[in-house]
């Protein structure tokens, strides 16, 4: 790719890159649906739709590619070219059974997760899922083959492609019909680019040998992602049960943390599970270096943010999200529990059963205070339970890393630049809610 030839570019970058386009590409996706003239019902039907879709793989998608991370570093070459294409089987498999019960309990699912008597389009979004799922591979391919700058190239295409795709039928007068459609073709291009990529890096061969200590690895790191990463959807369909479906449009506009910031972090912590793994000091090193490098510009763009979001909610979307801004304020508090990374160390010594069990504490205390405080507060009320809960969760891991693995906080982050920082963060969003009621 001759536009990166000049610039230096890693593994962690190049992660860090993707994860930013792809965040990027869901804001400008939300903020153009929210300015081409659709109706916050429709919009509203939309972000159901892409609530479902993702609600449905997001764990074990997430669970089986960090699997991916700590096992190929420990198999020889063969076994890593078969690898590749076992993993690949496992994604088409378990993405045809999900999306089969998914079709089968149709309103079942639609009735106990959603508002919706009869949700519009759900077949296709059912079809969408089948054939986008196994295409998360081609990122994690390029990572384990050191092939940085092919992992943005691929990002360029897809998330270029998918605002097109959702936009431009909207454009065309289609609607939310002609936008799945889209998606769906976007998907089969991106499934021929995975079959080509195992054509060039994998064997065609199954070997259970490799596929059994794969899957008992990634299991309880599926069942700690469904359980994290759960709250977020329970939370959904806490936000369906007391409100319209033009109020969880407000809510999911509103509650996505600093796109920049999850973006970082998330493709950070990814990429020094291997590191981990392979040498702890190293690892631990790297992850205190490389983490005060972005954490100081990340706190004070959400510092900035703080102040600027009531004004440009309006602007930006339109006046029917101004109040998603005090709920993206709240989200943005998540940056001071998301920069820190006892779980890369977990993850990365193998400790996935703890970090389940952890998970499953999160999870309780988010359900409990969603459930208390969407009655006190309202929408605001969920958005607070996430915050504390995500915290709690952090805290518990750094515990154990001290207590049992004998490793310090001070050993992968700068203590008192993270101290600062995020007592900074928290006045400013007192300051700017002071500022704004």
């Amino acid at each position: 790719m001759p536009i990166f030839s000049n610039i230096k570019i890693d593994n962690v970058k190049s992660l860090q890159a993707f994860q930013i386009l792809r965040f990027g590409a869901v804001i400008l996706t939300n903020i153009l649906l929210a300015k081409s003239g659709l109706g916050i019902q429709e919009i509203g039907v939309y972000e159901t739709l892409i609530f479902l879709g993702t609600g449905i793989s997001f764990f074990w998608v997430s669970g089986l590619l960090k699997g991916m991370l700590t096992t190929y570093p420990d198999l020889n070459e063969t076994e890593r070219r078969e690898f590749f294409v076992n993993v690949f089987l496992v994604f088409c498999g378990m993405s045809a059974l999900v999306v089969s019960v998914f079709f089968l309990f149709k309103n079942a699912v639609i009735q106990g997760l959603t508002n919706y008597e009869n949700l519009p389009y759900y077949n296709l979004l059912c079809l969408y899922v089948l054939l986008n799922t196994p295409t998360f591979l081609v990122e994690y391919i390029y990572l384990l083959t050191n092939q940085p700058r092919k992992i943005i190239g691929f990002g360029l295409y897809a998330f270029g492609l998918y605002v097109v795709a959702v936009i431009l039928p909207i454009i065309l007068g289609f609607g939310i019909e002609g936008s799945l459609y889209g998606l769906i073709f976007l998907a089969i291009t991106k499934l021929i680019w995975t079959l080509v990529l195992l054509a060039q890096y994998g064997r065609f061969r199954f070997n259970w040998e490799i596929l059994q200590p794969y899957l008992w690895l990634s299991f309880p790191l599926t069942l700690n992602i469904l359980v994290a990463g759960g709250a977020e959807y329970i939370d959904g369909v806490i936000i369906h049960r007391f409100f319209d479906s033009g109020a969880f449009a407000v809510f999911r506009y509103g509650a996505r943390e600093l796109p920049l910031a999850l973006a970082l972090t998330t493709a950070f912590s990814s990429a020094m599970i291997p590191r981990v793994a392979e040498n702890l000091q190293v690892g631990l090193s790297e992850i205190k270096a490389k983490s005060q490098g972005f954490m100081r510009w990340l706190f004070w763009i959400s510092i900035g943010l703080m102040f600027a979001a009531p004004i440009l909610f309006p602007i930006v979307f339109n006046p029917d999200f101004k109040d998603s801004a005090l709920i993206f304020n709240i989200y943005l508090l998540l940056l001071i529990s998301r920069v820190l990374f006892p779980q890369t160390i977990l993850i990365g010594l193998k400790k996935t059963g703890l970090i389940l069990w952890v998970s499953l504490i999160e999870l309780v205390i988010n359900v409990v205070l969603s459930l208390i405080l969407v009655q006190i507060m309202g929408l605001i009320g969920v958005a607070v339970a996430t915050v504390i809960a995500f915290a709690c969760e952090k805290i518990i891991m750094i515990l154990y890393n001290y207590f049992i693995l004998k490793i310090s906080l001070n050993a992968y982050l700068n203590v008192r630049m993270y101290v600062l920082y995020s007592g900074l963060l928290m006045g400013s969003f007192l300051l700017s809610l002071w500022l704004t009621t």
